[in-house]
């Protein structure tokens, strides 16, 4: 049976009174303002994991790219920053505004090409209340504004074959400047312009659109977008785009297959939630076998190849090494959208129940992970690694400065140097020594940047690491290396609700 015809939005669907439930403009509105507020509370009183204490750092260095990923998440921080001041609030407000604004984006595409407005209300509700979008708006990292920009590149190719476009031109050029602007943020986002132009090959309508030259000219455009990224490579010898590809192609062997696919299988039950990662699953299926009969819009084909090749590509990436769970994030917008034009073909049967207890689902997951001093206060063995990281780095900044009185601070890994960079009073650059401890360079931003001295030329330092990590290096380079006679040695365990989330060990070393 093939697809019905994509309508316009100004011939509204009536629905009937058991589906009435999803909202329509003024619900949606509303809640993406209530999700808005909800992540900004969250943004202020939740300290900086190491990572956006460490992209917080990239920003106070401006450059036409960095080490780890491209500079966009440090332009939106340094933004924030500007306005804000350096807190946490600062650091996060753009990211709620760029992770609801996702949404409303898709929202509207959706009206555009699907006049039945329940649907439309669905795709906003289960996004809208996603831990996947919860996370996004409420941490600062390169994902946030890659997938703003790739929701943005999507909408403008998913219109130019809405019925009756004709701004398509105008749409071509928006799509070659978001996808330049999603590639500024994390590279990843090559697989969302790889994905449309497997839809428009696939397509009659894509193939007439490649015949044109507009395609070709929004590469140009993504190209010139993207060109402060490939000229910093270009001047640092490739290292950007070289540590990324060993980052994510290379080999490891210290994982079995069946314990990668396991992980990666979790992550994405965890992060899409069980019942709309199935329903993702599903219907991509569904649509994807009316895509090789040749019985789906073009618009359908676009969404499904857009949902597919993120999961397989980095399914893919199993068979030689352990995936991160985030990295396919983005193939549940298109997917979320499929599932609301599944849903509009027939309301009937179990389709519109398993839509509301997927956004039930999403909804109480969301608040569970919001709240960990509920948990940790019923028993400490509740919490786990991902909320440890939300504590305590205000207060070892606090006890770190109790001891300095003007002595340089030195960490044993980035995520320390950056936190203790962050959180102590006058944002000191706290350099990391772990290359020094390990003899293995892992590159970093720090080593962009000028002003590092050794411990060696200073007569009283302090060393901040994680107990036991690198056993007693730590110490050795400070008495070796540094020629320190005297070590003093602190202790200091981060505690919160009875939950130990790291001991960390404060060294003094004087000569």
């Amino acid at each position: 049976m093939s697809s019905p015809p994509l309508t316009s939005v100004a011939e509204p669907i009536a629905p009937p009174e058991r589906v009435r439930h999803w909202p329509g403009a003024a619900g949606v509105m509303g809640l993406a303002l209530v999700t808005l507020i909800v992540r900004w509370i969250f943004s202020g009183v939740r300290q900086l994991v190491p990572d956006e204490a460490y992209y917080w750092f990239w920003s106070r260095h401006p450059s036409l790219s960095y080490v780890d990923h491209p500079p966009m998440i440090a332009w939106v921080i340094r933004l924030g920053t500007r306005l804000g001041g350096d807190n946490e609030l600062a650091v996060r407000w753009p990211m709620a505004i760029m992770a609801v604004g996702m949404v409303l984006i898709l929202w509207r595409v959706f009206l555009r090409l699907n006049a039945d407005f329940r649907a439309a209300g669905f795709v906003a509700v289960s996004l809208l209340v996603s831990p996947l979008v919860g996370i996004l708006g409420s941490i600062a990292t390169p994902d946030t504004p890659a997938m703003f920009f790739q929701a943005a590149a999507l909408g403008c190719v998913l219109l130019i074959f809405a019925p009756g476009e004709r701004r398509v031109r105008l749409l071509w050029m928006g799509f070659g400047l978001f996808m330049g602007l999603a590639l500024d943020s994390k590279y990843t986002s090559v697989l969302l312009g790889g994905s449309v132009l497997l839809a428009l090959v696939c397509g009659r309508e894509g193939r007439g659109q490649l015949r044109t030259r507009w395609p070709w000219i929004a590469a140009v455009i993504a190209a010139v977008v993207f060109s402060p990224v490939i000229i910093w490579n270009a001047r640092h010898h490739w290292l950007s785009f070289t540590f990324q590809l060993q980052h994510g192609m290379s080999r490891d062997d210290s994982t079995s297959l069946m314990s990668n696919v396991v992980d990666y299988v979790g992550s994405q039950l965890g992060i899409a939630t069980p019942v709309i990662c199935v329903m993702s699953v599903m219907v991509l299926g569904i649509y994807g076998w009316r895509m090789v009969r040749g019985r789906a819009s073009m618009y359908e084909k676009l969404l499904v190849a857009t949902g597919a090749v993120p999961l397989i590509f980095f399914a893919a990436t199993l068979l030689h090494k352990r995936g991160n769970g985030n990295w396919p994030i983005f193939a549940y917008l298109p997917a979320t959208m499929l599932i609301g034009q599944y849903l509009s073909e027939n309301w009937k049967g179990r389709r519109a129940w398993w839509a509301r207890t997927g956004a039930v689902v999403a909804l109480a997951i969301l608040i569970v992970i919001h709240l960990p001093e509920f948990f940790m206060t019923i028993s400490p063995k509740l919490g786990n690694p991902q909320w440890d990281r939300l504590y305590g780095w205000r207060e070892l900044a606090g006890e770190v400065q109790q001891y300095r009185r003007g002595s340089p601070v030195y960490a044993t890994d980035y995520e320390y140097a950056s936190e203790l960079t962050f959180y102590l009073p006058d944002h000191p650059t706290v350099w990391p020594l772990a290359d020094d401890l390990l003899g293995v360079h892992r590159p970093t931003v720090f080593d962009q940047v000028l002003g590092y001295t050794p411990p060696s030329a200073h007569q009283r330092v302090l060393l901040v690491r994680k107990l036991h990590d690198y056993g007693d290096n730590g110490d050795l380079l400070l008495a070796n290396q540094g020629r320190f006679t005297h070590l003093d040695k602190i202790r200091w365990p981060t505690v919160e609700y009875g939950r130990t989330m790291r001991v960390n060990l404060i060294t003094i070393g004087t000569k």
